[in-house]
């Protein structure tokens, strides 16, 4: 857990630093985390890349009321979109949960408006723009 941590605040960490919080050797460090890896545990690395730097500074989630035979349309078409950061499949009064990121909020209504309200499919749309980000972690270990 420790290690996972460690690997969560900043992937770059060396080993040897590891090693040393840990109390293992290198080898045993490295065994671990091939072993965290095999496991499906730690799926990946990536860069944090900060949204305002590149130029994506509103954030929103866009609640989408799909036709539940076209569900899966709609999904696969908004992947493809570089403003959608994630997409989920809920319950309740919506079906679908989007996480968006656009330049300015011109970008956003204009996604809404040419790219989820393009299907007809799309029963309903309640878009949420966030005022600010108080914490965002892909999963806090």
């Amino acid at each position: 857990m420790r290690l996972l941590k460690m690997l969560s605040a900043n992937a770059r960490v060396s080993l040897s630093k590891m090693g040393r919080e840990v109390g293992l050797s290198i080898s045993g460090v490295r065994k671990r985390i091939k072993h965290l890896e095999k496991s499906g545990m730690i799926t990946g690395y990536a860069a944090v890349i900060d949204p305002q730097k590149f130029g994506r500074g509103v954030l929103a989630f866009v609640n989408i009321e799909v036709d539940a035979r076209s569900i899966r349309e709609v999904t696969k078409m908004l992947t493809r979109y570089h403003e959608v950061c994630e997409l989920h499949q809920t319950t309740g009064n919506h079906s679908l949960l989007v996480k968006v990121r656009t330049k300015n909020l011109e970008d956003l209504k204009k996604f809404v408006d040419d790219k989820i309200n393009a299907f007809d499919s799309v029963k309903s749309v309640m878009t949420t723009v966030t005022m600010g980000t108080l914490k965002e972690l892909p999963l806090n270990v």
